[in-house]
């Protein structure tokens, strides 16, 4: 796989920080992860008509293993920008249970999903990371034909965003990095009797995996 780092982010002066201050602790209290559906089902049925645009099918699903060492590896990289020790924290609701995002058709589920201001009250944290991975695509041209069959080739891409604040809400690192140029997935469409069928070369949750860990190193080392 080849990936271009686009370069276009601001890093935050980290400076002020005590370099040697290992005692320090962050709260990830915020970890969204995004993938865009068309990245990882390989087939998909809708009725336009009836307005059903999915069946089942059409869901990001990645294993609580992948899920795991994802979090292990932002932990790790938030831990190094900013020097302390990082750890994904939830708040806990009235009924006892964790606050975390939901397996959505676009939306990784079982991550921390909280606000600063209530990470702020929840947790006694020396900083506060605010975490952001969206995996997406950008189209290229369709080639159709009358019939309602055609084919477009999808570009994947990354971004990886990362936010960490201080005690004082004031914000001591903030960077960002886009890869892109990975291999391209192929869309072939054909509706058939009035219900569109999809099918991709879609990307494994391996491969998803490893986009983001390629992610991960590139904002390591900017």
């Amino acid at each position: 796989m080849l990936i271009l780092v686009i370069t276009s982010s601001h890093a935050q002066d980290t400076s002020k920080i005590n370099q040697s201050n290992i005692t320090a602790t962050t709260a990830i209290y915020d970890f969204d992860w995004f993938i865009d559906p068309e990245l990882v089902n390989r087939t998909t049925f809708d009725i336009p008509n009836d307005g059903n645009i999915g069946n089942g099918f059409n869901r990001v699903l990645i294993s609580q293993n992948i899920v795991d060492s994802v979090i292990r590896g932002v932990e790790n990289l938030v831990g190094d920008k900013v020097p302390s020790t990082a750890k994904c924290v939830y708040r806990i609701n009235k009924n006892g249970r964790q606050i975390a995002t939901r397996n959505t058709v676009q939306t990784v589920g079982d991550l921390p999903s909280s606000t600063r201001k209530k990470a702020l009250l929840a947790f006694e944290r020396d900083y506060y990371a605010d975490v952001l991975i969206r995996i997406g695509t950008t189209k290229g041209p369709t080639i159709g034909d009358i019939n309602g069959t055609n084919v477009t080739r999808l570009r994947p891409f990354i971004v990886l965003k990362v936010k960490v604040f201080d005690q004082e809400k004031n914000r001591v690192y903030r960077n960002r990095v886009r890869l892109r140029n990975f291999d391209k997935i192929t869309r072939f469409q054909i509706g058939i009797a009035g219900i569109n069928m999809t099918n991709r070369n879609a990307l494994s949750q391996e491969q998803i995996s490893e986009m983001v860990f390629m992610a991960v190193e590139a904002l390591r080392n900017k």
